[in-house]
């Protein structure tokens, strides 16, 4: 936290002044300079000046100072132009307070009159700020709400009106009122079959609820011609989720009867996205249909997969251009070809195993060898691409630090955790508490929650190097080191918690000399290192043997 300077007296104006620059946010500076010029009649005070302080108060959310500006400047003769005022809304809306953005339209709609229908009849809305702060919220109501007023105001709804209505509904799991939408949309809006934002936002919509048939059949209905020119990369991949995930069922022969055409409907638009310019397969084309052929078992074809994804990456960074373009190899896709790989490796191990048993083979031995240095060779290409890999999606990076625990990896998995670490992507989880002797583990899948322990005996570690020998053998500031993997509670495995033996496989098995963790007396989701076990593990050294 930082604190404010306290008050004192200063010895001159210009020493006060500087300080309260280099002491004071943006929008306190903003605001007192804006309120030392309205007060100061023999200053000219501008349209413009209003506009910029309520802009620089409403990014910070200061509501009540930006209302504030604009009765000064009422005072003063200078009237806020009608963006300033859509600005407060977004800021009360952002503030929880929906219904009091909402009560201040009809005001504004009475006030600017023409300048507000002007407005309104581009393409652009006057709601569009508001409905933006609704969709970064997946506040449903209140973006049905709008369209309701907008329809009291005479003004008539754009289609981003109805296509944040579509995408909030989706999130509020709101399934009748999304389809009611939907199908209003096809019936009043003639043109939606060639607006490719509402196509997209109507298919992602409808994925999100596992409408999987009805996209396919949006996806029937457009030109051949139009989506080849015309579609872009993000409505094609929604097709292509919608046609892999449209054989999910529980009924085993509906599953194996669709799987077949709808892995074929997949290559389809993948094909396409392929041959397209406007709709070029990104890291999300690459790693659903990858994931895909993984499910169907073809293990040479997720290689193959994999090589033109490095061709393609290569071929993107040699284009001399100002955009830079995101790696279309991402963590999901590395996951599935490390498997691959390794699948394909037992195979060829079975096969092994099988001549031996014939008598057909002489040279298996060799033919091992080789085969095990090929895969090292091969996993070395993949684990060369784990520095750019994109690891903002928590989900996405569990499962790629799961994958390379899984395969042993553990050197990566570790150094893709220190990245997720290092880039904040886990920080707002509070998970090292209690100066780093109470490590929490909720949420963690079994790669993550392992290099976090390694992780923290690290960091432990390192915090007690400066204490001597003597202060070690006594009264060092060690506590008893807490673990807390809890009891499966959201898993299949309840009460029998995976999570748990694993980190003591670790600790025993992993760890010169052995830490020997014991169980919490009355939390059985709690695993607990005593500090003198903890304390005589750091004079001999103890290190965790996870690499």
């Amino acid at each position: 936290m930082r604190l404010l300077p306290t008050r004192f007296q200063p010895q001159s104006q210009s020493f006060v002044r500087w300080r309260s620059v280099v002491a004071s946010p943006d929008w306190r500076q903003t605001v007192a300079d804006f309120q030392r010029k309205a007060n100061d009649t023999s200053v000219s005070l501008t349209t413009k000046d209003v506009e910029n302080v309520v802009r620089v108060c409403t990014q910070s959310d200061r509501t009540r100072e930006a209302l504030d500006a604009i009765r000064r400047g009422d005072k003063r003769g200078v009237a806020a132009p009608l963006s300033s005022h859509v600005q407060i809304c977004c800021s009360w809306a952002r503030k929880r307070q929906a219904d009091r953005a909402l009560a201040i339209m009809p005001d504004l709609r009475a006030r600017f009159g023409d300048q507000f229908q002007i407005v309104t009849k581009n393409q652009s809305s006057v709601y569009d700020p508001l409905l933006s702060v609704f969709k970064s919220k997946g506040d449903w109501r209140n973006t049905h709400a709008a369209i309701a007023q907008m329809h009291e105001l005479g003004v008539t709804p754009t289609l981003r009106a109805f296509r944040v209505l579509m995408l909030t509904a989706a999130k509020a799991r709101r399934k009748d009122s999304l389809i009611t939408t939907v199908e209003f949309v096809e019936k009043k809006f003639p043109d939606v079959w060639t607006d490719v934002a509402t196509l997209t936002a109507m298919c992602q919509a409808l994925v999100d609820v596992g409408e999987y048939r009805r996209v396919m059949e949006i996806y029937r209905k457009l030109d051949d011609e139009w989506v080849n020119q015309e579609a872009s990369t993000m409505l094609l991949n929604q097709f292509l989720l919608a046609a892999v995930r449209n054989g999910n069922t529980n009924n085993e022969k509906k599953r194996s009867s669709k799987s077949l055409s709808n892995f074929q409907q997949a290559m389809s638009i993948f094909d396409r996205m392929r041959e397209s310019r406007k709709a070029a397969p990104d890291d999300f084309t690459f790693a659903t249909y990858m994931m895909e052929l993984e499910k169907h078992g073809k293990w040479t074809q997720v290689l193959d997969l994999f090589n033109t994804m490095l061709d393609t990456q290569a071929r993107n960074q040699n284009v001399l251009s100002n955009d830079t373009k995101k790696p279309v190899i991402n963590a999901l896709s590395c996951s599935a070809v490390i498997r691959a790989l390794h699948k394909l490796h037992e195979a060829s191990q079975e096969e092994n195993n099988a001549e031996d048993e014939a008598g057909v083979s002489s040279n298996s031995t060799r033919k091992s060898k080789s085969q095990q240095r090929k895969l090292k060779q091969d996993l070395l290409v993949v684990l060369k691409q784990l520095p750019t890999v994109d690891l903002r999606n928590i989900g996405h990076a569990s499962t790629l630090i799961d994958t390379l625990d899984e395969f042993k990896l553990f050197t990566a998995a570790r150094q893709t955790f220190k990245r997720v670490l290092d880039e904040g992507v886990i920080q707002k989880t509070p998970w090292r508490l209690k100066d780093g002797f109470e490590i929490d583990l909720h949420t963690f899948s079994r790669g993550v929650a392992k290099c976090a322990v390694v992780s923290a005996f690290d960091e432990n570690t390192r915090a007690q190097q400066g204490i001597s020998d003597v202060s070690l053998a006594g009264n060092a500031p060690l506590q008893d080191l807490r673990i807390i993997t809890g009891v499966g509670r959201r898993s299949h495995t309840f009460m029998k918690p995976v999570l748990k033996q694993e980190i003591v496989d670790l600790l025993t098995k992993s760890c010169r000399p052995p830490l020997w963790p014991s169980s919490h007396p009355t939390n059985p989701g709690v695993l607990l290192v005593r500090h003198n076990a903890l304390r005589k593990w750091l004079k001999k050294g103890g290190a965790i043997r996870y690499f």
